[in-house]
């Protein structure tokens, strides 16, 4: 891939940019005039840069309408039927089956490890949703008033955790130690972060997990869920690498996400969590994984 690529398509590099800036924005001001704002923004760039269609704005005002129906005090039935509702459209905008989203492929089965599956990198503008507009509209997010008795336990669980799923990789031969600095870092590094790792914590953690424990509402609730989720969370990996290996230790990751996030009670801490075991996979393992 060349970053001259961004250059030469300035409208589609400027929807993600403010896709980007609206994720950001939530944790600055969480206003809807704010975030929705950027949004409108970006839509206006990808459709300009045709990254999408006017077909998209189907799914995404289903999905919001469905998320706002959450903040209020619905319950019983009518609740459960919103929540899936929320999940099935959530599930078609990961799998990329709605129309009118052209995702932008950025880098074309490259070797980045040695004996490794070839690596393919798109800027999906669809996927960021599932987890946007929870954020947005549903999610706490952590104050500066909390932070500090939440950060010694995130970096406590988040190292241990790591550690596990690092050792559990390399038991399982789905990776070899392989430090590198791959030309595609920057790009990587934005990417997973905004486009992959967010998204998936707020729907799964700060969505999901969330959602069936209050509705739950026992004791066993919390753990339940996050059993239920990762192996959810699992199954939706597998479709991409069909391998048991793999399975598990995706399933294992997401009991580390989901217990940390059931722990501190902060989406804030499963994304540091996710968003750490994947930088330290990318650099310092095989990546994506060991054929």
């Amino acid at each position: 891939m060349t970053y001259l690529t961004f250059i030469h398509h300035p409208l589609s590099s400027l929807a993600f940019i403010a896709l980007i800036l609206a994720f950001i924005s939530l944790w600055i001001h969480k206003s809807p005039w704010l975030w929705g704002s950027f949004i409108a923004v970006s839509s206006i760039f990808g459709i300009m840069g045709k990254l999408i269609d006017f077909k998209i704005f189907v799914a995404l005002a289903l999905l919001c309408a469905a998320h706002l129906s959450l903040t209020t005090k619905l319950k019983g039935v009518s609740r459960l039927i919103t929540i899936l509702v929320a999940f099935f459209i959530s599930i078609a905008l990961m799998g990329h089956f709605f129309p009118g989203f052209h995702n932008w492929l950025i880098a074309d089965k490259i070797q980045i490890s040695k004996n490794a599956y070839p690596y393919t990198l798109y800027l999906n503008f669809d996927k960021p949703f599932i987890g946007f507009f929870p954020l947005a509209l549903t999610i706490p997010l952590l104050s500066r008033m909390h932070i500090r008795s939440v950060v010694l336990k995130t970096i406590a669980l988040t190292a241990l955790g790591v550690i596990i799923l690092m050792v559990l990789a390399l038991y399982l031969h789905l990776v070899e130690i392989d430090l590198k600095l791959p030309g595609i870092t920057p790009i990587w590094l934005i990417a997973n972060l905004f486009l992959v790792t967010l998204p998936e914590e707020a729907f799964f953690r700060g969505f999901l997990q969330r959602e069936i424990s209050e509705y739950l509402n026992t004791k066993w609730a919390g753990p339940f869920s996050v059993i239920v989720v990762s192996l959810l969370f699992a199954l939706l990996h597998f479709i991409f690498l069909r391998d048991f290996s793999y399975l598990s230790l995706t399933f294992i990751a997401s009991l580390i996400y989901g217990s940390i996030y059931h722990m501190t009670r902060s989406i804030e801490s499963s994304i540091f969590c996710h968003y750490l075991f994947n930088v330290v996979h990318f650099f310092c393992f095989t990546y994506p994984a060991l054929k």
